[in-house]
C-alpha cells in the first residue's frame, strides 16, 4: 500500500468521531493534495512494527472505503460482519479459504437460524473485504471468488396504492409537518437519511427542486410536485423555531432518521395502513413514474442509482399492467 494513503488512513482513524464528517472529508482532501507533491518513505529502523493482523487489515479496509465515500451505515455493516467472521475463524487472512467461508455460513444458518437473504448479505460483506485484500496484494487468492450467491426467495414489495396514499394524507390533516413530510417523501423519492440531513436553504421553491447529497457524497437534483411544494411552504411559514433543518423534531432542532420512521409509524396506525415506512414512498414514486411512461434511466437519476438493476428492484410491476401489455402486443 502507498505510504501516503496509509498516513491518510491513520489520520482519518484518529479523527473519526472527534470532528464532523464534512470536516473530516475536507481534511482527507487536503492531505491527498498536499502529499501528492512528496515522495514519502517509511523510516527504516532495526525494529519495525506493522499491524498485519486480520483485524488490523480490516481497519485499513474500512478507512480506505471511508475515503472513497462509502456510507457510514454500510461501513458499520462491513465492520460487524467481517469482524465476526475473523474472530470465528481465528487465522491470518491469507490462510482463509473458500471452504472456511462456506463452513461459517453453514454454521450461522444452523446455529443462528438466519435466512438465506441474510446469508447473502453477509457474503457480500466478505466479498468486498477480500476483494480489496486481493487488489492490494495482501492475499494471493480471493476466497470469495468461488463463493456463489446464496439464493433466496424474493418477496414482492408492493408500493402504496392510491387509496392508501390518500388515507395517509388524510391522517395528517391536523399536522402541517406530517403532511409536508409525507408529500415530500413521495414527491422526491429521497432516502430517509437524505431527508433528515436537508436544510431549508437546500430547497429552491422557484423551480420546485431540491439539491440532495446521496450515497457516496453524490449530488443530485430531485423535484417537488405543486402540492408538495405548497404543503412544505405552509409548514415552514408556521414554524416558530430558528432551526435551519428542513424538518424539525419535537424538542429537537432536526428530525432524525429514527424520528421520521417513528412519525410515519404513528401516521400509518392512525390511517389504518400497514407497513408505513419511508422507503415505501421511494418505491411508490419509482413504480408510478414508470407506469406513467418515464424511461428507467430518468427514474434511476431521480433515485440516485448508478445501476439500472437497482432501479428495477425498486419498481413493482402490477399484473394488470402486464395483462394490458400482453393484449396489446400479442394480438
Amino acid at each position: 500500500m502507498d505510504i501516503r494513503l496509509e498516513i491518510i488512513q491513520n489520520v482519518t482513524e484518529q479523527l473519526q468521531g472527534r470532528v464532523d464528517q464534512d470536516i473530516l472529508e475536507v481534511i482527507q482532501d487536503v492531505l491527498v493534495v498536499q502529499l501528492q507533491e512528496y515522495e514519502v518513505q517509511e523510516r527504516c529502523t532495526e525494529l519495525s512494527v506493522v499491524d498485519t493482523s486480520a483485524e488490523g487489515l480490516l481497519k485499513k479496509f474500512l478507512a480506505t472505503k471511508r475515503i472513497e465515500g462509502i456510507a457510514e451505515s454500510t461501513l458499520k455493516r462491513y465492520a460487524d460482519q467481517n469482524l465476526k467472521l475473523l474472530r470465528f475463524l481465528n487465522k491470518p487472512v491469507y490462510e482463509i479459504t473458500t471452504y472456511d467461508l462456506r463452513f461459517y455460513l453453514s454454521f450461522c444458518r444452523q446455529q443462528g437460524r438466519v435466512t438465506n437473504r441474510t446469508l447473502n448479505g453477509m457474503r457480500r460483506c466478505y466479498s468486498s473485504f477480500f476483494s480489496w485484500l486481493s487488489a492490494e496484494g495482501l492475499i494471493g487468492k480471493n476466497p470469495c471468488a468461488g463463493l456463489v450467491r446464496v439464493k433466496f426467495r424474493k418477496q414482492v414489495k408492493k408500493p402504496y396504492s392510491a387509496v392508501e396514499l390518500e388515507r395517509i394524507r388524510s391522517a395528517c390533516s391536523s399536522n402541517a409537518r406530517d403532511l409536508a413530510l409525507v408529500d415530500f417523501l413521495y414527491s422526491t423519492g429521497c432516502r430517509v437519511s437524505e431527508v433528515s440531513h436537508l436544510d431549508i436553504n437546500d430547497i429552491d421553491f422557484d423551480n420546485q427542486e431540491c439539491t440532495v447529497i446521496g450515497k457516496g457524497n453524490k449530488e443530485r437534483i430531485v423535484y417537488l410536485s405543486d402540492v408538495a411544494a405548497m404543503h412544505l411552504q405552509e409548514y415552514l411559514q408556521n414554524r416558530t423555531d430558528m432551526s435551519e433543518a428542513l424538518f424539525s423534531g419535537k424538542g429537537s432542532d432536526r428530525l432524525s432518521k429514527n424520528g421520521i420512521e417513528a412519525a410515519l409509524k404513528r401516521i400509518g396506525k392512525k390511517a389504518k395502513v400497514e407497513n408505513v415506512h419511508p422507503h415505501r414512498f421511494r418505491r411508490t414514486l419509482a413504480t408510478n413514474l414508470l407506469d406513467r411512461g418515464m424511461n428507467i434511466q430518468d427514474v434511476a437519476k431521480i433515485l440516485g442509482h448508478t445501476d439500472l438493476k437497482t432501479t428495477q428492484i425498486y419498481c413493482f410491476i402490477s399484473q394488470k399492467n402486464v395483462k394490458v401489455a400482453y393484449q396489446k402486443y400479442a394480438a
